[in-house]
């Protein structure tokens, strides 16, 4: 298993994209996600979880966590915080399948066809550009 702990060249590019707005350094980022710090500028590890959630791909998040450390951050009460709609119900779900809780079927018909077109959890291509 690889070492998760390092900052390297690829984790360092997702945290200056994901932090391009404000002039914190990509490792302390990396060690409040790490556990490390506490803050780094103006984030806790929450808020920073949250940015992270919203504009990474989930490839990209399990370059920072293993699926098992998915499961215990995608929390409902962190994911309430979250903006974008969308993104909070494919985490919801993904968090319950990762805790291996109980998840409601698709809705089906025409009314949620577009819906359902756009629900791939694990596809990047919608937010690619």
């Amino acid at each position: 298993m690889k070492n998760k702990k390092q900052l390297t060249e690829k984790k360092y590019r997702c945290l200056k994209r994901v932090n391009w707005d404000y002039n914190i350094s990509a490792e302390d980022m990396f060690a409040v996600i790490n556990g490390e710090k506490s803050h780094a500028g103006h984030w806790n590890e929450d808020d920073l979880l949250i940015r992270l959630l919203e504009r990474l791909s989930w490839y990209d998040l399990l370059d920072f966590f293993s699926p098992d450390e998915m499961a215990q951050k995608l929390r409902p009460v962190l994911l309430k915080k979250t903006h974008n709609k969308e993104k909070r119900a494919k985490y919801e779900r993904l968090g319950k399948i990762l805790r291996k809780e109980p998840v409601s079927f698709t809705k089906w018909g025409a009314k949620y066809s577009a819906e359902c077109r756009r629900d791939t959890l694990f596809s990047n291509r919608w937010y690619s550009t």
